[in-house]
C-alpha cells in the first residue's frame, strides 16, 4: 500500500463518505441528546442505558461479519447494505411506538453504522498511502466531531418539538451520501484483490462476543443478587473464550503490536463513550442544566477532540505513532479524572467540568487516527478487512461493556445513594481503566509516523 490508487471520481466519493460519518455521528450526539426526553416519554426511564449499549451491540456484531466478507468480496456490497441497514433502523425509530421497537431500532441502526464504517475505513486503506492516511483520517475524526458543535443544541430544538425529528431528520442526508459514494465505489472495488484464504470464524463464538456486554449489563439490573452474580460470571466467560477466537491470528492482544493497538483503542473509546453517554444525563440531574444548555456545554468541551484530530497529523509534533496513541490515553484519563472532582465538589464552577472534558476529547482526538493509521500500517493489503473488523471490534466491545457497566453502576449505586454519587462512581470507575489504557500503550512498540517521513524526504 505504498502508493495512492487512481480512483474515477475520487472527490464525489470521499464527499459521500464524510456526509456518511456526518450522518452518524449527529445520529449518536443527536440521540445523547435527546435520549432522556425520549425515555421518558415512552415511560421507560430504567431503560436508558439500553438505548446505547444496543446500537453499540448491533455495531459489534456487524462489523465481526463485515471484516471477513470485506476480504472476500469487497467493500462495495458491505457498504450498500450498511446504507440499507441505517436507513431502516432510523425509519423504525421515527414511527417507534413503544420503547421495545425504540431498542430494536437502535440495535438495527448499529447494524447498519457498523457494515458502513468497517467499508469505509477498508476503502481508505486501498486508495491512499500511508503518508496520506493520518490526514486523511484526521479530516474524518473532525467530521465525526463536527457534530458534537452543532449536534445538541439542534438536537435539543428538534427535542422540544418532537423527539422524533431526532430520527427523520438523518434519512435524506443519507439518502445523499449514498447517491455521492456508491457510483464511485465501483472504481474501488475494482482495485480489489480478495485474500487467498479468510480466517474462519464460528457463529457460537461470535454470538458469545455479542451477548458478553448486555451480560455484563445485567449485573446493574434489578434481577436479584443470584441473577446479578450468574450474569456477570456469563458475561466475563463469555468474552475470556470468544474474544480470542473472533480475533485474526495475527493479533495478540497481550503481545506487542496490532494487538495492543486494538486494546488501546477498546478501552479508550469504551471509557470516553460511556462517559458521554452519561454526562449529558449528569449536567440536567446533578447540575440542574437543561437539556439545550447541557448540549452547549458538550459542544464546546468538543473542541479537544478537533483539536487532537488536527494535531496528530502535523509534521511539527515529532513523535512516533505509538507514543502519540499513549499521549492520547493519558490526556483522556486526565480529563475524566477532572470531571470526577467537578462532579464531587458541587462548588466548582461549570467551566471546569468542560475544561476537563475538552482534555479528555483532545486525548481521544489524537488517539483515534493514530490507532487506525497503526492498523493500516501494520497491515497487508489482504488483511485490511479483517485487521480494521478486529480494530472496530475492539472499539465496539469497549464501548458495549463500559457502557453496560457504566449503566449498571449508575443504577446499582443510584438505588442506595443520590444521582451526585452515583456519577462520582461511574466516572471513577471509568477514569481508573482509561489508565489501563496508558499502560497497555506502552506495549505497542515503535510504530514509524509516515507524516514525519514524508517531511524528511
Amino acid at each position: 500500500m505504498g502508493t495512492t490508487r487512481h480512483v474515477p471520481g475520487r472527490s464525489r466519493l470521499l464527499i459521500g463518505l464524510v456526509l456518511s460519518i456526518f450522518g452518524i455521528a449527529f445520529e449518536t450526539i443527536g440521540v445523547a441528546t435527546a435520549m432522556p426526553t425520549v425515555m421518558l416519554d415512552l415511560g421507560a426511564p430504567q431503560l436508558y442505558a439500553w438505548a446505547f449499549s444496543t446500537m453499540v451491540t448491533g455495531m459489534l456484531l456487524s462489523t465481526l461479519i463485515s471484516g471477513r466478507i470485506v476480504d472476500r468480496i469487497g467493500p462495495l456490497g458491505p457498504m450498500v447494505v450498511g446504507y440499507v441497514l441505517f436507513a431502516l433502523g432510523l425509519l423504525l425509530g421515527t414511527l417507534a411506538p413503544n420503547v421495545w421497537v425504540l431498542l430494536g431500532a437502535r440495535f438495527v441502526q448499529g447494524l447498519g453504522a457498523g457494515a458502513l464504517v468497517l467499508a469505509l475505513f477498508v476503502t481508505i486503506a486501498m486508495t491512499f498511502d500511508g503518508a496520506q492516511r493520518a490526514s486523511v483520517l484526521g479530516a474524518l475524526s473532525f467530521v465525526w466531531l463536527l457534530p458534537a458543535f452543532i449536534g445538541p443544541p439542534i438536537a435539543a430544538w428538534m427535542t422540544v418539538i418532537s423527539w422524533r425529528l431526532v430520527f427523520s431528520a438523518m434519512l435524506p442526508l443519507l439518502a445523499v451520501a449514498a447517491l455521492l459514494a456508491l457510483p464511485a465505489m465501483r472504481g474501488v472495488q475494482a482495485l480489489f484483490v480478495p485474500a487467498d484464504e479468510t480466517e474462519p470464524m464460528s457463529w457460537w463464538t461470535v454470538t458469545l462476543v455479542v451477548l458478553a456486554p448486555s451480560l455484563v449489563q445485567l449485573t446493574g439490573e434489578p434481577i436479584g443478587a443470584a441473577g446479578q452474580i450468574a450474569a456477570g460470571i456469563a458475561g466475563v466467560a463469555s468474552l475470556v473464550v470468544g474474544v480470542p477466537r473472533v480475533m485474526p491470528r495475527s493479533i495478540r492482544l497481550f503481545g506487542s503490536g496490532l494487538g495492543p493497538v486494538v486494546l488501546t483503542r477498546g478501552l479508550m473509546a469504551g471509557c470516553f463513550f460511556a462517559a458521554e453517554a452519561f454526562v449529558l444525563l449528569m449536567l440536567q440531574r446533578v447540575r440542574g442544566l437543561d437539556p439545550l444548555e447541557a448540549g452547549l456545554a458538550l459542544t464546546i468541551g468538543s473542541i479537544g477532540w478537533t483539536t487532537g484530530s488536527w494535531s496528530q497529523a502535523r509534521p511539527w509534533v515529532r513523535m512516533r505513532r505509538d507514543q502519540l496513541i499513549t499521549v492520547g490515553a493519558l490526556l483522556c484519563a486526565v480529563g475524566l479524572l477532572t470531571m470526577v472532582g467537578f462532579i464531587g465538589w458541587s462548588a466548582l464552577p461549570l467551566w471546569f467540568g468542560v475544561f476537563g472534558w475538552v482534555i479528555a476529547g483532545l486525548g481521544m482526538g489524537v488517539m483515534m487516527p493514530s490507532t487506525s493509521v497503526a492498523i493500516m500500517g501494520l497491515s497487508s493489503a489482504q488483511e485490511q478487512g479483517r485487521n480494521n473488523s478486529a480494530l472496530q471490534v475492539g472499539e465496539g466491545l469497549g464501548n458495549a461493556l463500559l457502557t453496560g457497566l457504566a449503566g449498571a453502576i449508575y443504577v446499582a449505586v443510584a438505588r442506595q445513594a443520590s444521582p451526585q454519587t452515583s456519577f462520582v462512581w461511574l466516572f471513577s470507575a471509568l477514569t481508573a481503566i482509561c489508565i489501563l489504557a496508558v499502560v497497555v500503550s506502552r506495549r505497542i512498540g515503535p510504530i514509524e509516523n509516515d507524516s514525519l517521513v514524508r517531511v524528511s524526504t
